[in-house]
């Protein structure tokens, strides 16, 4: 860690905590996330079917887009936090040329983080069945950068994490290799890759706490540059008065994530057709 950040951050704590240590405090931070396509949309060609016309790939473009856009709560206070999304009512999409398109993404469950339990819950489900992943806290290996920014009212730092390729990212790529070599897939596969991300956190508010399940920072997380989704805060509330409770997550049945992948492994090649595509049956 760079000495002069590690000093910089202290005294930030040290001028901030001061003034709040006589009494508990809590905050609601409300944050917004985005994605950026960067890769033209068109159709398989390995289904013979013609390109996309411009018109269409633009209006899947532009419904991609807005499906991707969504909102987000996180309640903490010092030693626990739960992020939320929240729901959006969804606009009528207005015919564009003679069609209109509609896409919309699964929602996500909710984020239970616990400081002094050293535990992680988080909702999910696979096909209306409900699970609670429960796993040990583990800190990740933030490295510190000598890059400053603001954000609001808030002066913030800036952070990096590498998020390496997973065991179950490796099995499936690995299961997609053999599949191919034996016959074409109709949807690719990427090779997984490691994954860098970028934080801006602010020391001004003493909480190790962001979006999504990103924590362990000398300060909140008001920005998350994770490949092409950006997650950003739009506003923080702090009060030091009324201590409301943070629900902790209860329904579902308690999986490992190690358990909930083999579950929903073992589904999803149940709906599975000799091509590898997902059958969904009415």
């Amino acid at each position: 860690m760079n000495t002069t950040l590690t000093k910089i951050a202290s005294a930030f704590l040290l001028v901030i905590t001061s003034a709040i240590t006589a009494q508990e405090f809590q905050g609601k931070a409300e944050y917004f996330s985005k994605r950026v396509f960067t890769e033209k949309i068109e159709l398989n060609k390995a289904t013979g079917e013609n390109e996309m016309s411009p018109e269409m790939g633009k209006a899947l473009q532009e419904a991609m887009k807005k499906a991707s856009e969504k909102q987000y709560l996180l309640s903490f206070n010092k030693s626990e936090c739960l992020y939320e999304e929240q729901e959006q009512l969804q606009k009528p999409e207005a015919a564009n040329g003679g069609f209109s398109i509609s896409v919309a993404f699964s929602g996500e469950g909710k984020k239970y983080l616990n400081l002094k339990d050293k535990i992680c819950i988080e909702e999910a489900d696979i096909f209306g069945k409900e699970f609670l992943i429960v796993e040990p806290l583990e800190k990740p290996n933030w490295k510190l950068l000598n890059e400053t920014k603001k954000i609001g009212d808030y002066n913030c730092l800036k952070a990096e994490l590498v998020v390496q390729v997973t065991e179950k990212q490796r099995t499936e790529y690995e299961e997609f290799l053999k599949k191919e070599a034996v016959k074409p897939a109709l949807f690719k596969m990427d090779e997984p890759k490691d994954k860098v991300i970028m934080a801006w956190y602010t020391p001004e508010i003493p909480v190790s706490f962001g979006p999504n399940k990103y924590w362990g920072l000398p300060g909140l997380i008001l920005e998350i540059n994770e490949e092409e989704t950006i997650i950003l805060c739009s506003k923080v509330t702090l009060s030091n008065k009324e201590k409301s409770k943070i629900k902790v997550p209860n329904t579902g049945e308690k999986v490992t994530q190690k358990k909930f992948d083999e579950i929903e492994k073992k589904k999803m090649d149940s709906m599975k057709n000799e091509d590898g595509v997902i059958i969904f049956e009415r």
